[in-house]
């Protein structure tokens, strides 16, 4: 025993000083670290783009960060154009948002954007794929000049980005998720849509794509009804924005609607071709805390049904609006093209698939209970 402690005793002597090493040492005093990249359409088919890098110098007091303006037919070619203009190092890791223009997602080009961020090891491919209505390059000028108050502008947009998919009015979109879903034949992307007002930056709702594009938009409440059909509720706080019974307004007129937190106990969806024609049956199944509520019957049961009943048809109208606007559209964000593919994919493959999806018959079939309810005037 003693031989062999006594073979392996400059092993252990010299191990610790092998893994202490540093051999790839970056001085952040020395790094720009890209945070916001704004992209939109230059002339000539060039990229006009904008750089958002944060002030990380102890010495600096009450400095927001650096822009950086270039205009390229690459991202490549752009960034090494910061590095000459930049007296530090243009690092992209630390990107946590890619905010693209309306128009540059109209004309379908985000797709191949995102590969080049999906191709270079330097990039974040965690990054929040996001679309402003209007400019990025003014988004971020603005942000950095007029949101003095608030967090940094890609810490500060990125929690608001959190926490609207928290309350499910917007699907939680980076880059690499968006990258899956385009090359996917049975499946469309969404993407938040943003835009600044005054001195606050608000979430308007998503975008919705067919064949990457971007072929339409919907509000934030209508994204709540979207995820639930997308993939459930599940540990969401979606306020669904409801209006009362119509013989209850006879009586209070100041106050015409309710907030009720929807909790989603399932989602199925049926399948069948028929007539060679997709028949599809979308199952909703919701429980329904009643916040504000300005009625004070629901002490009643037959009052309670009432509303029940009222609630329930109106989120089945709803559905069934949100369902025939995305036909309208030709954008499959539910993905039943992707069910369609997967249970008949002899008839998916002999079909244009989104002019099968803007004939197809889509009925939403919802259920609704009150299980509690809070503020009753």
């Amino acid at each position: 025993m003693y031989k062999r402690i006594k073979k392996i005793f400059p092993l252990l002597i010299v191990i610790p000083f092998i893994l202490c090493g540093c051999w790839d040492e970056v001085l952040v005093e020395d790094t720009g670290f890209l945070t916001i990249v704004g992209i939109e359409s230059a002339s000539q088919g060039n990229l006009k783009l904008t750089y958002a890098l944060p002030v990380i110098d102890p010495d600096v007091t009450n400095a927001r960060g650096e822009i950086l303006d270039t205009e390229s037919n690459l991202t490549r070619i752009a960034r090494d154009n910061l590095n000459r203009r930049s007296g530090k190092n243009i690092l992209a890791g630390k990107i946590q948002l890619v905010v693209y223009s309306k128009e540059f997602a109209i004309e379908g080009r985000i797709s191949n954007i995102n590969s080049i961020f999906e191709r270079d090891p330097s990039d974040a491919i965690l990054a929040w794929v996001v679309i402003v209505d209007g400019s990025p390059r003014s988004l971020i000028h603005q942000s950095e000049d007029n949101l003095k108050d608030k967090p940094r502008p890609s810490t500060y947009l990125n929690d608001l980005l959190e926490r609207a998919v928290s309350t499910a009015n917007i699907n939680e979109t980076r880059i690499f998720n968006y990258d899956l879903i385009s090359m996917a034949p049975g499946i469309d992307n969404t993407a938040p849509m943003i835009k600044i007002a005054d001195n606050s930056i608000e979430v308007k709702g998503s975008a919705l794509f067919s064949n990457n594009k971007m072929v339409g938009s919907i509000n934030a409440q209508d994204g709540g009804l979207l995820t639930a059909m997308m993939k459930t509720l599940k540990n969401k706080k979606y306020t669904y924005n409801a209006s009362i019974p119509p013989k209850s307004k006879e009586i209070y007129r100041e106050t015409q609607s309710s907030a009720i937190q929807l909790i989603q106990n399932s989602k199925k969806i049926n399948i069948s071709i028929q007539n060679n024609k997709p028949i599809v049956d979308i199952y909703l199944d919701f429980s329904g805390y009643v916040d504000d509520y300005n009625w004070d019957n629901l002490n009643d049961e037959k009052e309670i049904k009432k509303l029940n009943d009222h609630v329930q048809e109106q989120i089945r109208q709803d559905c069934q609006k949100l369902i025939k606007y995305m036909q309208s559209i030709e954008s499959d964000p539910i993905g039943i093209g992707d069910m369609v593919r997967a249970k008949y994919n002899n008839y998916f493959k002999k079909v244009a698939w989104h002019t099968a999806y803007k004939e197809a018959t889509i009925t939403a079939h919802v259920k609704f209970n009150v299980v509690e309810y809070g503020d009753i005037k």
